[in-house]
């Protein structure tokens, strides 16, 4: 765990026992490490949180022969190259261990992240943002907040109309058509029929 008594010290935490492992991958953050069984150990992985001192995950990549982070941290590659006839090709993984992807390719040789692009800021001003950054995210969350807003109040507006059943507001315009009977009048016809005059 990192301190700022302990900055550029290597420092035992623990030691874990009982793990089948050939190899070790860290993170470019160096918060997480992969415990990895490559070749003869079929492949195990174990995602583990050096802060936290705990496993995050376990999983396996039959037959795997390499493991690459990629340069932010947040994923891993497992990769199985072409030393073998079967199963070649990559996952990729979350940090934590969450499966994501997997392409089989025959003749797979090798398994490479696209190198990040240097910095356009200068050293000093990244330190001076990341010394801002609650300022920025306040700004950021202020705006974010309008909008929560909105969706909350277009939400409310919509269960209004549920609970309505189809019924308008009393304030709500809406089209009505309307007939009118202008005037009625009623009128006595006498009827006096006799069938005797007709035949």
């Amino acid at each position: 765990m990192r301190t700022a008594h302990n900055t550029g010290r290597v420092s035992k935490l623990t030691t874990i026992k009982g793990k089948q492992a050939n190899a070790l991958y860290w993170s470019p953050a160096g918060r997480f490490i992969v415990l990895a069984g490559l070749k003869g150990f079929n492949g195990q992985l174990e995602f583990y949180n050096v802060d936290e001192l705990e496993t995050m995950a376990t999983a396996e990549h039959f037959m795997a022969t390499d493991i690459e982070w990629d340069p932010t941290g947040r994923y891993v590659a497992t990769s199985v190259t072409s030393v073998h006839e079967m199963e070649n090709g990559f996952n990729i993984w979350s940090f934590n261990g969450k499966w994501l992807y997997r392409i089989l390719k025959d003749h797979f040789f090798q398994f490479s992240w696209r190198p990040r692009p240097p910095s356009l800021l200068s050293p000093e001003k990244e330190e001076e943002i990341s010394k801002n950054l609650k300022k920025y995210s306040k700004r950021k969350s202020g705006i974010g907040g309008w909008i929560n807003e909105w969706k909350r109040l277009q939400e409310e507006t919509l269960e209004r109309q549920k609970l309505r059943d189809g019924e308008e507001e009393e304030y709500e315009a809406k089209e009505v058509e309307v007939e009118e009977l202008l005037d009625v009048s009623g009128e006595v016809m006498s009827f006096d029929w006799e069938p005797e005059q007709y035949l």
